[in-house]
């Protein structure tokens, strides 16, 4: 029975995936983690970085015009209608009777057998942070990759991207999301926070936190020590970009990983930077450490051992 025959099948489909999402905060290197993973033979060789949004935009893949990076992460036009068609089979005719989850579940179950077969589910979208009680929800066995980096690099990183965006001449529209005031981004820090931590609830141990300088800083060991956590041998084609990519708005991405590591802040004073600093003190310290996420200590104990 395929998967688009019936629900059930669909269902039982999601309930033993084992996909790989890349999300976490902004800026903290989810692009460049991306198209790294996307080079292990075992996972979608996605074609770009496609943020598909589908955890929060389900809806989206019946609509028209359709999401581009959507149909994009589905290698096109014909891909996304052929799509469409199978989830009129599912839904007896009606696809718009399908709820969101089983939307999702037909999303990866089609791009696992006719985009990318044979191969295990990827995606990166940094919101999916504040979606990981459904992606769990949907697909138990997935595993989740949480970029983090320092909290006034990230600040410093929009500013730049947004710089390269205005002077390329691209419309508001698409650089919006850039032009956010400095606490702004601090409560965005607090949320990713927040997510993450919360996770240990209902996700002991399938949220891995990845510090922007940790896998920058050694790439191999890095990529090494993700791969343990995937259940998938190390692979040296992680470290190889692929040549003849399109231009990006950050060139950087299609060079090696190590070449993307750039913590100097130029585009904050020092009082700025001194501030951000001072307000994010915590998570920061949170956000130094790779590896699961882990519970908080608890205060008493904590500070029990810190007397003693």
């Amino acid at each position: 029975m395929a998967w688009y025959d019936d629900l059930g099948a669909l269902r039982a489909w999601a309930s033993t995936a084992r996909p790989v999402f890349i999300c976490g905060q902004e800026r903290s290197g989810t692009s460049a983690l991306l198209l790294a993973m996307s080079r292990h033979p075992a996972l979608f060789p996605v074609p770009d970085v496609f943020e598909t949004f589908i955890f929060r935009f389900a809806g989206d893949l019946l609509k028209d015009p359709p999401r581009k990076m959507q149909q994009g992460y589905l290698r096109g036009e014909e891909s996304l209608s052929s799509l469409r068609s199978q989830l009129a089979l599912l839904a007896g005719g009606d696809p718009a009777r399908l709820g969101d989850d089983d939307l999702v579940r037909a999303f990866f179950a089609f791009a696992a057998h006719e985009v990318y077969p044979g191969r295990r589910p990827l995606e990166k979208t940094p919101s999916h942070v504040h979606s990981l009680p459904r992606i769990f929800s949907v697909f138990p066995q997935a595993r989740v990759l949480a970029c983090v980096r320092e909290p006034t690099e990230v600040v410093d990183s929009y500013r730049k991207r947004l710089a390269r965006e205005q002077a390329l001449g691209k419309p508001p529209e698409s650089w919006k999301w850039l032009q956010l005031t400095d606490q702004q981004l601090i409560e965005q820090f607090r949320r990713v926070d927040k997510a993450l931590r919360d996770s240990v609830a209902f996700a002991p141990g399938r949220v891995f936190q990845v510090p922007y300088g940790w896998l920058t800083a050694d790439p191999r060991a890095a990529l090494t020590q993700i791969c343990q956590f995937l259940d998938e041998p190390f692979d040296e084609a992680m470290l190889v970009p692929k040549a003849g990519r399109k231009d990006r708005v950050d060139e950087r991405l299609g060079q090696p990983l190590s070449a993307t590591a750039d913590s100097r802040a130029t585009t904050l004073t020092e009082a700025q930077a001194a501030k951000i600093a001072w307000d994010t003190g915590r998570l920061t310290r949170r956000w130094r450490v790779p590896g699961p996420v882990q519970p908080e200590a608890d205060p008493a104990q904590a500070a029990g051992a810190a007397r003693a």
